[in-house]
């Protein structure tokens, strides 16, 4: 994808917007600078010590406090509306470019075949593998917001350790596993619950976990699971 700050009329529509919106805030809004400064002195303090829980929960009161105060400048709202609206420009025209010049190359006499995949990662929205029958494939996939299901009574499990692979900005991944399956699951999550039948966490904040079954690596029927999130549920069940 093209660099979204090559192009000259973005670069120097940020810059009169930010110097529009320091010059509100030094001449209208100067008691808040005071404010911004000693919130973000505070932020910094808390950040070298993030290791530390009652330090990682004041830093994100304190952002979101910076924040608000951000968002109540007009020009800091319409530099944020250009900005969102330049990346949603950009990754339109780099997807037409994509699809108008996709090609075949290859560099090496070695033959490889392209499989057809079931699923496709998503922005938004619910994703569903298994609702019917379908032949077991490796998932890999990539979410922005919205809702996972994979369901593992659909489909026949090969030896070895199949993988399953999901990555979530915020949402729900749900995973129906049969009975005579183990499982091995690692999750990593900033902030969010976890039930792995029927045991985990109804809510943690930054932390890595993993969950093993306990005849795992004795079982010829096995999935592997890894998982990664910034916020929101996982479930595994039996099914």
């Amino acid at each position: 994808m093209h660099n979204l700050f090559d192009k000259k009329p973005i670069q120097i529509l940020i810059i009169i917007c930010s110097a529009v919106f320091l010059f509100e805030f030094i001449f209208f809004s100067s008691n808040q600078i005071l404010w911004l400064i000693l919130l973000g002195a505070i932020a910094y303090y808390s950040w070298e010590h993030y290791y530390r829980e009652p330090y990682r929960v004041t830093f994100w009161i304190v952002m979101i406090i910076i924040a608000s105060i951000l968002l109540d400048r007009i020009f800091f709202r319409i530099l944020f509306g250009v900005l969102i609206i330049w990346f949603i420009i950009q990754y339109v025209q780099n997807q037409s470019d994509t699809k108008q010049t996709a090609r075949v190359v290859q560099f090496d006499d070695e033959p490889i075949e392209e499989t057809e995949i079931l699923y496709s990662n998503k922005w938004f929205g619910g994703q569903k593998l298994g609702e019917q029958a379908y032949q077991w494939q490796d998932y890999n996939s990539q979410t922005l917001f919205g809702e996972t299901v994979i369901d593992l009574t659909q489909t026949v499990l090969p030896k070895g350790e199949p993988l399953i692979l999901i990555r979530h900005l915020a949402g729900t991944i749900k995973i129906i596993v049969p009975y005579d399956v183990e499982v091995s699951i690692h999750h990593s999550v900033f902030l969010g619950s976890v039930d792995i039948f029927g045991y985990g966490y109804d809510q943690f904040t930054n932390r890595v976990i993993h969950y093993q079954t306990k005849n795992y690596h004795q079982a010829n029927q096995r999935v592997k699971i890894y998982t990664s999130m910034i916020a929101g549920k996982i479930e595994v069940v039996r099914g």
